[in-house]
């Protein structure tokens, strides 16, 4: 067991064999019960850690392990996040790697968190009190190549652009009744769900309005709440069309591609899909929210296999690192966007 102090992460991790025999540290207790599943003939080892007063963050870890996770996918550790020392995770809305870095968009502490390999805090960003006419909301996040912070202001309907030392370079402002709820970074441009106008916008870089496809209804080029959107290596831009229940793909210029999924509970098949990562190789990764689990699919749109059948509830945030062995998730689960699970192979 590992427990981290100071600027870190207050969190447990332990190995897929480390099932007993653990020892917390002084004013810590622990206490390990079982809970079984019969969905999938999945067994979950639930080990829980209740904070005693020497844990000045007042937080506790929680550790779930499963004997054989779903399809044979292999094996993950778990390890939960909840703040780290004299700060608290509150509502968090976006996440994303960089550099094998964590970002995490704290959307009502109004900050995002840069978070090291080791899950310490290395960088806060956020520091933009009284430059705007509402308090600062991130709710995703991108990084150009460059290095330049794009922040989804979800309170001031814009894009803040900053750098490592929150100074902020410019100001892209979104249409006034727009819904903004992701944005991802293709070939120089800005991409924008816009989830109640069931359409995507485009901008340049510095913030120029480019256009913007989508209305609602249903087919290859219509949305019905697109929430999410994630670009892989070769620029090929792929929306989350929540009610349509499936992942629509387009080039730079909006032309229609193909399709992941479809609504059902079989293999290859989504209900109500949510975030969408990337890894290097272009594997897709849903949060397939009705279905309890995360889908993946090769970037041919072939199905390779579901993780974390209900080990993950609702799944609705997710980031993959580039070698595919770090996924970091936020549940739908409104009592859950307080904390992120991470799985490492």
């Amino acid at each position: 067991m590992t427990v981290m102090e100071g600027c870190e992460m207050k969190t447990v991790t332990t190995t897929q064999s480390e099932m007993t025999g653990r020892e917390g540290q002084q004013g810590e207790t622990a206490m390990v019960t079982t809970e079984k599943e019969e969905s999938g003939g999945i067994v979950s080892w639930i080990i829980k850690f209740f904070s005693g007063g020497s844990d000045e963050t007042g937080s506790s870890a929680v550790m779930s392990r499963s004997k054989k996770q779903q399809h044979g996918a292999g094996r993950w550790s778990r390890r939960t996040l909840k703040g780290h020392q004299g700060h608290k995770f509150k509502d968090v809305r976006g996440l994303a790697f960089h550099n094998d870095k964590l970002l995490v968009c704290d959307s009502d502490n109004n900050i995002v968190h840069i978070l090291n390999q080791d899950y310490t805090c290395e960088k806060e960003l956020g520091s933009f009190s009284g430059q705007f006419a509402k308090p600062f909301k991130p709710w995703s996040i991108a990084v150009s190549q460059d290095n330049l912070y794009f922040i989804l202001d979800e309170s001031n309907v814009q894009l803040v652009v900053c750098d490592q030392n929150n100074k902020v370079i410019r100001i892209i402002t979104l249409p006034a009744n727009s819904d903004p709820w992701c944005i991802a970074l293709v070939k120089g441009f800005v991409i924008v769900t816009d989830v109640n106008g069931h359409r995507v916008l485009k901008y340049s870089l510095d913030g120029m309005y480019i256009g913007e496809f989508g209305r609602r209804r249903d087919g290859h080029t219509k949305f019905n709440l697109p929430y999410f959107v994630a670009v892989n290596s070769r620029d090929v831009i792929m929306v989350s069309d929540n009610g349509n229940h499936c992942i629509k793909c387009f080039d730079t210029q909006f032309n229609y591609l193909y399709k992941y999924g479809h609504r059902s509970t079989g293999n290859a098949q989504l209900w109500s899909p949510q975030s969408i990562a990337v890894d290097g190789a272009d594997n897709v990764y849903v949060c397939d929210e009705g279905n309890d689990r995360i889908s993946i699919w090769s970037e041919d749109t072939t199905w390779l296999h579901h993780l974390f059948h209900r080990e993950l509830r609702w799944p609705r945030y997710i980031a993959v690192t580039a070698d595919g062995d770090r996924i970091a998730g936020v549940s739908g689960s409104s009592r859950s966007w307080n904390e992120i699970v991470v799985f490492s192979k």
